[in-house]
């Protein structure tokens, strides 16, 4: 996790490592100091590898998209479809730079960007459609849908493009803050229209012609100095048929309804994950790598697991009836979800800091090295 210092117009960009989780430079006396792993007594879960493939090296920020009869990955300069059940590569497309952002999909037109700072369409068998050069680069997956790919640059602008033509349709420029965190970030479809998460700690909604629809507080700037008073809204937005959640930086995770926009619940979570729901309640990842699980209808802590301390642990993901989270290590720790004990594990190849995306009863995870693993619970006999 770090903290970005961003200064428009051309001047250099200074990067302020906040903590230096799982990189070997601390000693075990180091407060900050990775914990060490303890082994997990009576292991209720083994983590089965169902495939495995390599994509291409990733910049910690892609993430893999499921469809309904495919999977798509990016990592290098390369776009890959794979085989949902094998995960065997079908096509893949090379680009001259490589891939940054990405993929988004609603299942017709496929979008990435690259670090040149282009935007990059394709049809569901490879071939590329349309090109845009954007504003600045970006590290947030496209949004796609409704016609419509949407992209947020590092500059706060938000542009729409025709997903057919690639007509540059409308832009919406947020403030652009002094400090952002270099964390996984993403954009969400929801009943008030396109979500976007802002560095100034706010949820934006825009319509799909660019209106702002609301503007909600998920976090207040607190403190003195700039790294203190940053506030960024974290991972995806939760959206589901009953309510729109958001979790930010030294902020909480609020969630509102659907239907009408209510604030439903607020409850302080320094967050570095968006919140992960399901029907007990939601899993939130906290800046020290705790893990929180918050009742659904109250937003109430049901636990709290601190196994996982300082060893950059990725946003949860439902595991059959559990809960799942990898880290720099490429460490995949299986909790109870009603309890947040750790029941099963499995080391996989290389850091695994990107977002694990959910598959079936199992989940997706892609390392930094590019190989990215299909993984499924199985529950042990004593």
């Amino acid at each position: 996790m770090t903290v970005m210092k961003r200064m428009v117009g051309g001047a250099l960009a200074a990067t302020l490592l906040m903590s230096l989780t799982g990189c070997g430079l601390f000693s075990g006396s180091d407060a900050h100091a990775p914990v060490d792993l303890v082994k997990v007594a009576n292991p209720q879960v083994d983590v089965d590898i169902a495939w495995r493939v390599n994509v291409g090296e990733s910049n910690g920020m892609l993430v893999p998209v499921v469809t309904q009869n495919a999977i798509y990955a990016a990592g290098g300069k390369t776009v890959k479809r794979l085989e949902r059940a094998t995960g065997k590569v079908v096509w893949s497309t090379a680009f001259k730079r490589p891939v940054v952002a990405g993929v988004g999909t609603d299942g017709l037109t496929l979008a990435v960007v690259t670090d040149d700072g282009v935007l990059h369409t394709m049809d569901p068998e490879g071939n590329v459609l349309w090109t845009a050069s954007l504003s600045t680069d970006t590290q947030i997956p496209p949004l796609v849908g409704n016609g419509l790919v949407v992209v947020k640059t590092a500059d706060s602008r938000i542009t729409a493009f025709d997903a057919g033509s690639g007509q540059r349709l409308w832009h919406y420029l947020g403030q652009v803050p002094t400090l952002t965190l270099r964390a996984y970030k993403s954009l969400a479809w929801s009943p008030a229209g396109i979500l976007v998460g802002q560095a100034s700690g706010r949820l934006l909604a825009l319509n799909v012609q660019g209106q702002p629809v609301f503007d909600m507080t998920v976090a207040d700037p607190k403190g003195i100095t700039e790294v203190e008073r940053l506030v960024d809204i974290v991972g995806a937005p939760w959206v589901d048929p009953q309510l729109m959640c958001a979790s930010a930086f030294q902020g909480e995770t609020v969630c509102m309804s659907a239907q009408n926009g209510a604030i439903a619940w607020a409850k302080p979570v320094d967050a570095v994950s968006g919140p992960v729901g399901v029907p007990m309640g939601f899993f939130v990842t906290d800046s020290s790598g705790g893990v929180h699980a918050l009742a659904r209808n109250t937003g109430e802590q049901i636990w709290h697991n601190n196994e996982l301390l300082y060893r950059s642990t990725s946003t949860p993901v439902p595991f059959g009836q559990n809960v799942a989270v990898s880290d720099y290590e490429g460490v995949v720790s299986v909790m109870d979800a009603q309890t947040g004990r750790v029941i099963g594990r499995k080391s996989l190849s290389g850091a695994v800091s990107g977002e694990p995306v959910p598959y079936g009863d199992g989940a997706l995870f892609q390392s930094v090295k590019g190989d990215l693993y299909c993984v499924l619970p199985r529950t042990m006999t004593p």
